[in-house]
């Protein structure tokens, strides 16, 4: 008899066309360089989900639970995270070029060296979030919580700050 992972049977799922993963409790699940681009995941639950190098551009995440996950190196570009509860969340070096955060929860995250440029933020909650070295260009952070957040070089370029200002360093 041959041992499947759910984490095959996913891939497999993947591979034969099929793009409809919402709802799912997919926690704990180690899924390393999955690709998983324009997969519907609303309202997964992807809590402490090892998603190191995972490919999940255009995703649509909204309400997506990743609590504890592990995003390092993941490209989530053009992903839609609307209402995403990221808290406590390893992003290191993730790719999140132009997503669409607002109202997403990344409260105590690391997102150091990530690349945010173009992502809509507004609203967000990046309180104590690690942003060092991450590039906000072209970002939208307007009603953004940034209390506590490690801006330590940040690229800024034409960026809409949460009070609506733009800031351009």
């Amino acid at each position: 008899m041959v041992s499947t992972t759910l984490q095959d049977l996913i891939q497999r799922y993947y591979q034969v066309g099929a793009r409809d993963l919402h709802a799912l409790d997919l926690q704990g699940l180690t899924l390393k360089g999955v690709r998983l681009a324009h997969v519907d995941l609303r309202r997964a639950n992807l809590s402490k989900a090892n998603l190191f190098q995972a490919d999940l551009t255009h995703i649509n995440g909204y309400q997506l639970v990743l609590t504890h996950g592990d995003l390092r190196e993941a490209s989530l570009a053009e992903a839609v995270l609307i209402e995403a509860d990221l808290r406590r969340t390893q992003g290191h070096r993730a790719t999140l070029v132009n997503a669409d955060l607002r109202q997403a929860n990344l409260a105590h995250s690391d997102l150091s060296h990530a690349n945010l440029e173009g992502a809509n933020l507004s609203g967000a909650d990046l309180s104590h979030v690690k942003l060092y070295w991450a590039n906000l260009r072209h970002a939208n952070l307007t009603g953004a919580t940034l209390t506590g957040t490690d801006l330590t070089g940040v690229k800024w370029q034409d960026t809409v700050m949460p009070d609506g200002t733009l800031r351009s360093d």
